[in-house]
């Protein structure tokens, strides 16, 4: 079973849910919203944070979190930036076999 973070109403989530669902592949749903700091740590331990974030979303400009802003952010002010507003993550996150997959990345699972 694999663990699969997003936003219900994310259009990009339904499109993955939905892969999944064809490839018959179960999952876990959890809300990122509610991703707390020990889930983060262990994704960010197996991928680069700035993998994780969406520059070009809502959340992000909303905050000003822009590609500039990534380079001049230390590992922590940028975890604590994503960890307050977690929406502004790519999506889905997948934990699957102890990898993690961001966004469109989900694909590879075939």
């Amino acid at each position: 079973m694999l663990n699969f973070y997003g936003i219900k109403n994310c259009n990009s989530v339904k499109k993955s849910q939905e892969f999944l669902k064809n490839e018959k592949i179960e999952f876990e749903f959890f809300d990122i919203k509610k991703l707390d700091e020990k889930t983060f740590d262990f994704w960010i331990g197996q991928r680069n944070i700035i993998d994780f974030v969406n520059t070009a979303g809502i959340t992000a400009k909303k905050i000003g979190l822009n590609k500039e802003k990534l380079t001049y952010l230390s590992k922590d002010e940028l975890k604590q930036v994503i960890l307050n507003s977690p929406s502004c993550i790519k999506r889905p996150v997948i934990e699957f076999q102890g990898k993690i997959y961001i966004g469109k990345e989900y694909e590879s699972l075939k």
